[in-house]
């Protein structure tokens, strides 16, 4: 599925990040960089949806367009250094929950589960849920198997919390989180093995009962 010019491509983008540069290896691109991780989408959203049924998306609602919005960036090269998308029931337009989010450039691959970006109200519901279940999630995240893969829960953090969870976040200080994010990296490297997709999938199997508590109070 994937080889070393997936790799090689991106290690060269990365110092020739420019339209000039892009449009004489655009050939090179699609067939080392677009085909391959489409096809390695399409085979996750096979895999996924064996285990969480509403995952019926096609790879074009997956993945993120290549080019950058630069509009409001201070960083005007044109072109991310990565392929990444978002493999969930509305694909790139949701949170990973239950799903990934999928990264993958000239260096590592970072895979993701779990919420952002959430509306206030949306933040609310989790935040009560978190309160009144904290014995719950703690032995989802501190089993050993999710913790050995993922390690501590990322995300955007705030230092005052509101009024009604300082009690509990004084015993859950994930109640301090905007954002919920299982997370991990890998080296570049593995993509090229045969078990890739595996690995991956092993990954998702164990975000399973994080996506699902932190959808709970999200769902109706």
């Amino acid at each position: 599925m994937f080889t070393s010019n997936y790799i090689s491509f991106f290690s060269q983008l990365s110092e020739n990040n420019n339209t000039d540069w892009f449009n004489a290896h655009k050939k090179d691109f699609e067939k080392d960089v677009k085909k391959p991780f489409e096809a390695f989408i399409s085979k996750l959203i096979f895999e996924m949806n064996a285990l969480t049924p509403e995952i019926t998306i096609s790879p074009s609602e997956a993945i993120f367009r290549i080019n950058k919005d630069i509009r409001f960036s201070a960083d005007k090269s044109p072109y991310k250094t990565e392929m990444s998308a978002v493999i969930s029931k509305k694909g790139k337009k949701s949170n990973p929950c239950p799903g990934l989010y999928l990264s993958i450039g000239a260096e590592e691959v970072i895979v993701a589960a779990g919420l952002k970006m959430l509306e206030k109200e949306e933040l609310l519901e989790v935040r009560h849920h978190l309160a009144q279940n904290s014995e719950q999630l703690e032995q989802i995240i501190q089993d050993p198997k999710f913790n050995n893969a993922f390690g501590e829960i990322q995300g955007d953090k705030i230092k005052r919390i509101p009024e009604e969870f300082k009690e509990a976040a004084a015993h859950q200080p994930l109640l301090y989180h905007t954002s919920f994010l299982a997370m991990t990296k890998l080296p570049a490297t593995e993509i090229t093995k045969p078990d890739f997709v595996e690995q991956i999938m092993g990954l998702y199997q164990l975000t399973l009962p994080f996506a699902k508590f932190l959808s709970e109070p999200l769902e109706g």
